[in-house]
């Protein structure tokens, strides 16, 4: 038979300093448990996440595509836009690869209120009805008796789920 034989401590006043032994933290197995209910969680809301970042995406590309109309329209107050598109009218084009203007002087008017204008392009993975990858977005600015107006020629509006 054998006994147990407890150390007893005193400190200097003489009293009882019993360290406890049964601080015992998270065993391996709850540690398993909790990761794996994460990982479940984590693999049940990627796909939901995924189609957030999307449509964030989509809603700033149609934000850019109504602040380049807004700029197309504020540009054609400039007397020489209204100049140069006498003869015609300006394709804008908003696209993978940034903005593109066919008219150097609406262009250059355009950066007057968006002067990162050749930067912004489209960040989302825009699909038509048919499952086509649209390309990219497009509006004409032409020259009318009142001033400038600008024509949607292909609005990602229609294509936004």
């Amino acid at each position: 038979m054998g006994f147990k034989i407890k150390k007893i401590t005193y400190n200097k006043k003489g009293e009882n300093v019993m360290k406890k032994m049964n601080n015992k933290g998270f065993s391996l197995v709850e540690l398993i448990v909790v990761v794996l209910i994460m990982a479940i969680i984590a693999v049940a809301l990627a796909p939901q996440v995924m189609k957030w970042v999307e449509n964030s995406r989509k809603s700033n590309d149609i934000s850019n595509y109504n602040a380049m109309i807004e700029a197309a329209n504020i540009a054609g107050t400039s007397e020489a836009v209204l100049s140069a598109l006498k003869s015609g009218s300006a394709k804008v084009t908003f696209s993978y690869t940034g903005t593109q203007v066919s008219k150097p002087a609406l262009g250059s008017a355009m950066k007057l209120t968006l002067p990162d204008l050749e930067d912004i392009a489209i960040e989302s993975k825009w699909t038509g009805a048919s499952g086509n990858h649209t390309p990219d977005f497009t509006f004409y600015v032409q020259s009318t008796k009142e001033g400038v107006q600008v024509v949607k020629d292909h609005y990602p509006e229609k294509d936004y789920e």
